[in-house]
């Protein structure tokens, strides 16, 4: 091997020990190996940054930054309290009554803030139901998944998949292009 895999598997292996530890945020860790792999020539500068300049890439962020905002403005917890049911009923029903709108939410939010913000609110009601919230806490992280898959912005993998056929020169997917298949794979991921 050359001094240049070296270097670069031990920048992979300091990034993953300092993932792993939590010694600093994420992007910090991750931006700090790119920098040292541009110091290092391993990568040029105009590599480095053609990332940044990917439009699925700045959409992704993008979508982060708006659902943090919509995290932030109280509409969820405000969204959640409607949804959630004021009586007990059997669980498959209280199930669908909840996942559904937490499917469709999640077609237009990343899923980190929706599960954020009602995972531990639908901790705090199943327990004053009287329920047990682990009947509701992966349902809830799987319905988010599958409500991503109906549209473009549901998921991040969604998002580069698109820009990946625009840089190929394809036509890109529509907004509602993948709600064919996904509107599928929220209702049989459902039942």
């Amino acid at each position: 091997m050359t001094i240049t895999a070296y270097i670069a598997l031990g920048v992979i292996l300091l990034m993953v020990i300092a993932l792993i530890r939590e010694m600093m945020r994420p992007g910090l860790i991750l931006f700090s190996a790119l920098v040292i792999f541009m110091i290092t020539d391993i990568i040029s500068a105009e590599e480095a940054l053609s990332g940044f300049s990917n439009t699925a890439m700045i959409t992704v962020a993008l979508l982060f930054l708006v659902s943090e905002g919509v995290k932030e403005s109280g509409v969820l917890n405000r969204i959640g309290r409607v949804i959630l049911p004021k009586k007990r009923k059997p669980i498959p029903r209280l199930l669908m009554q909840i996942m559904i709108p937490v499917a469709a939410l999640s077609a237009f939010l990343n899923n980190t803030p929706v599960v954020i913000i009602f995972a531990p609110m639908l901790k705090k009601w199943a327990d004053k139901l009287s329920l047990p919230s682990q009947k509701f806490l992966i349902p809830l992280s799987y319905a988010t998944i599958f409500g991503g898959t109906c549209t473009l912005i549901g998921t991040s993998t969604n998002l580069l998949v698109h820009g990946m056929m625009l840089d190929r020169g394809m036509a890109g997917l529509g907004m509602f292009e993948l709600a064919k298949v996904g509107l599928f794979i929220v209702f049989f991921g459902l039942i």
